[in-house]
């Protein structure tokens, strides 16, 4: 992602993915999968680097999908809030810099 040097666009596009993270609702690790020659689903994530499945009854499985989506989302929200965070630190610390060289 590229990103602005301006620190007030850089809070600003803070704030609207913190916004956003706010508003996404239940979320829901891991993979749906089904199983060949199988009508069920499953969703399969690793505990401890094992794989754990769980049945997904077909009459909740477009609850689950949507759980798992605004997983997905909250994840790519956490990612860019990093980048965003990040270069509002690196921002601060060279304001820092050079105000403690001109005095």
């Amino acid at each position: 992602m590229d990103l602005p040097k301006q620190n007030g666009t850089l809070r600003r596009m803070r704030d609207a993915r913190l916004r956003k993270l706010h508003d996404i609702g239940p979320c829901l690790a891991g993979s749906l999968v089904q199983f060949p020659n199988h009508n069920s689903r499953y969703l399969t994530d690793k505990v401890k680097g094992k794989t754990r499945t769980m049945y997904i009854p077909l009459d909740r499985l477009d609850e689950v999908k949507q759980w798992n989506a605004n997983h997905k989302q909250a994840k790519q929200l956490l990612d860019e809030l990093s980048q965003i965070q990040r270069a509002l630190l690196q921002g601060e610390i060279q304001a820092a810099r050079l105000s403690h060289r001109s005095s």
